[in-house]
């Protein structure tokens, strides 16, 4: 204990105290005669009485209540409340109302709000509750009278004890408290515990801070007043006396206080609860404090008299008897202090410097010391997690606090350099075992905290040093491998950790994947690489093939690619196939390396993956690019090639090859049909002229080459389905095509048109019944002035009959076609003739008396005029006017 408030006895005999009231250095008596004395005692002690009057009632003054802010006294005496002014001392307590309403009041409590009123003053309502035998009456204050709303609520006893916050009234019984709520006018009633189980008392209610506290036997219990403003499907009652005493919605609950006996009576002087016991006065503070835990402050057994408890002001508490006063005031605070902090006392050090006097800054500098010195305490007594608490309070620095722990630093700093300003504890524990993991798991977390605020000050602050960031993910590195090395991945990935000593910490730990982690996110990719690859090789490892290589490779992207190109050689080596995913897989890094490179690398180390990634980039990847293209086609071309060779050896000649040739043969005519992105003029020059003739036709046929087409077709293959198929693609563009079809039947090449192919035998001559059969067939597509000079002289007429009727009838209905449509067009003419010549000969009279139908006004000799359809004849000018009305109203 240490001594937190010292006593001035303020007068030790004289009147019959019945109840006294306070404000700052001021108290009032109320006497058993009815009498009201008001005296003023100063820091020292020193007593003044200030107002005295002797005949205020004929009654027992039973209670008081002061409004400081209002300077009104509200008295209870002859079972009525009385208000009194008490701004004029030369006045003595000058009697303002005395309110009938309250006859019968036995008990009555206060509320006052400060409002701004709608012209912005500011306005104190004041609130009161009175116990009239079994019901509370409510009043409001309005200048010099008490008014009522006509509200009140029916109790099933007469109360002892009141307490009112906000829209709360906790009513105390003789046997158990209930809290009201009183929202709207609205009455909503709760249970809350009993009063007394063992012993026949008085309820006791005391508003500490910001909850209420009640007594129960030697027990003082605390209630969270949130939990009670909400409606009844919105919250949960408090249940029991001595569980947690309140409900989990509300503030952290408070455990029950024990006192050494039976509350009397209590009073709130933050931090402290002052009360009254029967062997004298306890002053206590809410939480169990210090390293002891022990609740109790100071024990007063010279004031075991006391029979009445209230508070003036902080730190200002008056204590009376039936015939004497005391003054009780706080010891000064840094006095007190000093002492908690030998006690090792220090939340309540710290709660007591909150209400210092001290300047703001010393007062946080001083805070800070204390949270510091009590994390330590704590750090001692191997109470790992409430001193992080401590050392986050206190913004300890990091680096600091990590200095308590061994090994997790990579310099060996002296532990004297920690915090010069807090002493240092001398029994600092030898971590071990459970405890290190204790620690440990209670550092990662003040870490994790204390990364957060580095990251938020770099992201404000450009400038910013990222040391202590760096210091603090290796150390969490650190930690993470001795408590769950599942979070060690994550870590990595924020790319802060300090690279030598992190590398060295996870290859002690044998920690390969996160290893590769660490080289990727600081850019050591060669290093990462080199690692992936010796672990491929090796059995057992988690990272043994190729996949977690290719991946790393895939995420690269472009600005690494010769490093690409450098590791995913020996993957292709070794799996091709899989290899190539390197280059394919459905990543976009993948999706943006450069086309062209990756090509270059292929053609030069593994030619035969070029037409499986060029398919890919074409097929998949829909890539436009000519050179692409062109490529692939070049390759397929390649690949026919050294398939026929290979199957020209009877040797090698196999049905698996043949298959292979007619795939790629399938894929080579596939593109050449349907690709438009490669250039053909360029596929031409390399291309052979004594194989894949059908092919090449399709390359002459994007050079609209139609002559050396056909001659393909006709003379060297003999299709002449083909060569008709060719001409009806063409005819659109070319009419003359299926002319030339038939020259090169009628008039046929005498040699080869290239070298190493022979003319087809039955085109070695002019074919008649060929050239007989596409004329019947189509003969409105071939112009017979043209056709005739081809056609041989020794062919007989009658097969020609067929061709020649098709073409006669097809010409004769044209020229019909012609004549009606000239017929028709004539008439047109003649109609609109006459219609124009109709229009021309209207003529119409404008004299002086002619009138604009619009402006009512008459023509003048120079006026503009528009004539309508019907005959109306208006202004120009008019005329504008009504169109723009009309485009305005869209009409």
């Amino acid at each position: 204990m240490h001594q937190s408030y010292h006593i001035h006895s303020i007068l030790k005999q004289g009147v019959h105290i019945e109840s006294i009231a306070a404000y700052n250095n001021n108290v009032i008596l109320g006497t058993r005669s009815g009498q009201l004395i008001m005296y003023s005692v100063d820091e020292n002690g020193a007593v003044d009485m200030l107002m005295f009057n002797k005949n205020f009632s004929k009654k027992p003054i039973a209670q008081m209540e002061v409004i400081e802010a209002e300077s009104l006294l509200f008295v209870l005496t002859d079972a009525m409340i009385h208000v009194c002014d008490i701004s004029h001392m030369e006045k003595n307590f000058s009697f303002i109302h005395s309110s009938e309403l309250t006859k019968g009041c036995s008990l009555f409590t206060m509320d006052v709000k400060t409002t701004k009123s709608t012209t912005g003053k500011t306005v104190n309502v004041l609130r009161v509750c009175c116990v009239i035998k079994r019901r509370l009456q409510f009043f409001y204050w309005k200048p010099y009278i008490l008014e009522s709303p006509d509200f009140s609520i029916e109790l099933k006893d007469v109360p002892k004890a009141l307490c009112w916050v906000d829209d709360l009234i906790c009513v105390g019984y003789k046997d158990e408290y209930v809290i009201f709520n009183i929202k709207y006018n609205k009455t909503e009633k709760h249970d809350l515990i009993v009063t007394s189980s063992s012993h026949n008392m008085d309820p006791c209610i005391c508003l500490l801070k910001d909850i209420i506290g009640v007594s129960k036997d030697e027990y003082l219990v605390t209630i969270d007043p949130d939990v009670y403003k909400a409606r009844k499907d919105d919250k949960a009652k408090v249940q029991g006396a001595l569980d947690s005493s309140t409900s989990n919605k509300g503030k952290n609950p408070l455990q029950p206080i024990t006192w050494s006996g039976p509350l009397l009576a209590l009073v709130w002087d933050e931090p402290f609860v002052v009360g009254r016991v029967a062997n004298g006065i306890e002053i206590r503070c809410l939480e169990a404090n210090g390293i002891n835990k022990d609740t109790l402050v100071q024990s007063i057994p010279e004031l075991s008299k006391t029979k009445h408890l209230v508070r003036s002001g902080r730190g200002t508490i008056f204590a009376a008897a039936i015939s004497e006063l005391w003054c009780i005031r706080m010891v000064d605070i840094s006095v007190q202090r000093q002492q908690l902090l030998q006690q090792k006392k220090f939340q309540l050090a710290i709660e007591l410097t909150n209400i210092s006097d001290e300047p703001e800054l010393a007062k946080a500098e001083t805070i800070r010391q204390i949270h510091m010195r009590y994390a330590k305490e704590l750090f001692a007594l191997k109470q790992f997690s409430a001193a992080m608490n401590e050392f986050e309070k206190a913004q300890a620095n990091p680096y600091d606090v990590i200095r308590l722990f061994p090994n997790l630093l990579q310099d060996k700093a002296s532990a004297d350099s920690f915090d010069a300003t807090v002493p240092q504890v001398s029994n600092m524990p030898q971590l071990e075992d459970k405890d290190l993991e204790k620690a440990l798991l209670a550092l990662i977390e003040f870490l994790a905290l204390a990364r957060q605020k580095e990251v938020v000050k770099l992201r404000d602050s450009k400038n910013a040093s990222k040391s202590l960031l760096s210091i603090i993910d290796t150390t969490l590195l650190k930690c993470y491998l001795q408590t769950n090395d599942s979070l060690i991945a994550p870590l990595l990935r924020l790319n802060q950790c300090h690279l030598e000593e992190s590398e060295k910490t996870l290859l002690k730990h044998d920690k390969i994947s996160e290893l590769i982690i660490l080289y990727q996110t600081n850019g050591q990719h060669k290093k990462a690489l080199e690692l992936l690859k010796s672990q491929a090789k090796k059995e057992g490892s988690n990272l043994y093939g190729y996949d977690r290589t290719i991946r790393y490779l895939q995420q690269l992207g472009s600005s690494h690619m010769n490093l690409i190109l450098e590791f995913s050689d020996w993957i292709l080596k070794a799996d091709p196939e899989k290899g190539l995913r390197i280059f394919t897989d459905d990543f976009i890094e993948v999706e943006n390396l450069p086309r062209a490179t990756v090509l270059d690398f292929l053609l030069s180390h593994h030619k035969q993956l070029v037409i499986p990634y060029l398919e890919h980039v074409i097929n998949v990847w829909k890539d436009h690019n000519t050179l692409i293209h062109n490529v692939l086609i070049k390759q397929y071309r390649e690949k026919v090639e050294n398939i026929m060779k290979d199957l020209d050896n009877p040797d090698m000649a196999t049905e698996r090859l043949k298959d292979q040739l007619r795939d790629y043969r399938t894929k080579l005519y596939n593109i050449l049909e349907n690709s438009t992105n490669y250039s053909p003029d360029i596929i031409l020059k390399d291309f052979p002229t004594n194989i894949l003739l059908e092919e090449r036709a399709l390359i002459l046929e994007r050079l609209k080459k139609h002559e050396k087409v056909l001659a393909i077709y006709i003379q060297i293959l003999g299709d002449v389905d083909k060569a008709a198929q060719y001409c009806e693609r063409n005819y659109d563009d070319e009419p003359d095509i299926f002319f030339l079809l038939l020259k090169t039947i009628l008039s046929p090449m005498k040699f080869p048109p290239y070298e190493g192919v022979e003319l087809h035998e039955g085109f070695k001559k002019p074919n008649e019944d060929v050239a007989v059969n596409l004329l019947n067939k189509y003969g409105t597509k071939i112009d017979p002035s043209k056709i005739w000079p081809f056609l041989p002289d020794e062919m007989p007429v009658h097969r020609m009959l067929n061709y020649l009727d098709t073409v006669i009838r097809t010409k004769t209905a044209h020229e019909h076609h012609m004549e009606m449509k000239k017929a028709l067009l004539q008439a047109e003419i003649r109609r609109c003739t006459d219609l124009v010549r109709e229009q021309q000969n209207i003529s119409f009279e404008i004299n002086e008396f002619t009138t604009c139908p619009e402006c009512k006004k008459r023509f003048a000799n120079q006026s503009a005029f528009v004539r309508y359809p019907n005959g109306e004849i208006v202004h120009l000018s008019c005329h504008d006017k009504r169109i723009m009305a009309a485009n305005l109203f869209g009409n």
